[in-house]
């Protein structure tokens, strides 16, 4: 039967996941080139389903097993990118309409500054 799709990677029923694969295959190795990667990898995952439809014919009425092939191929090259920092100081958290903000603390910072102190600082 000249209708017949052979079910196996060598066949032509596949070629368009075979495509895509060969895709990613490439991105993937585009990618380890572009960050300087010794590694990468290349996923194929393939989710099959099967549905049972009628189907008439002139010869008789029966119920046909129909599968359906879901592929997805992914590329991944380990990438780290990462910024560090820190923001402190003499700020206080504040609520204003709901949303938070951060006010520059004015007068005593703690029960241990002295007046003193604070009379140096103005001088």
């Amino acid at each position: 039967m000249k209708d017949i799709m052979p079910i196996n990677m060598a066949s032509s029923t596949f070629s368009e996941m075979k495509g895509d694969l060969t895709k990613a295959m490439q991105d993937c190795l585009k990618k380890m080139d572009e960050a300087k990667s010794e590694t990468g990898k290349v996923t194929l995952t393939i989710t099959v389903t099967k549905n049972m439809i009628p189907v008439t014919t002139e010869k008789d009425y029966r119920d046909a097993e129909v599968p359906n092939w879901k592929w997805k191929a992914e590329s991944n090259v380990p990438m780290k990118t990462c910024f560090e920092g820190e923001f402190g100081g003499d700020y206080e958290l504040t609520r204003d309409d709901g949303s938070y903000a951060m006010k520059c603390i004015d007068g005593q910072l703690s029960v241990f500054d002295d007046e003193d102190d604070e009379e140096e600082d103005e001088e």
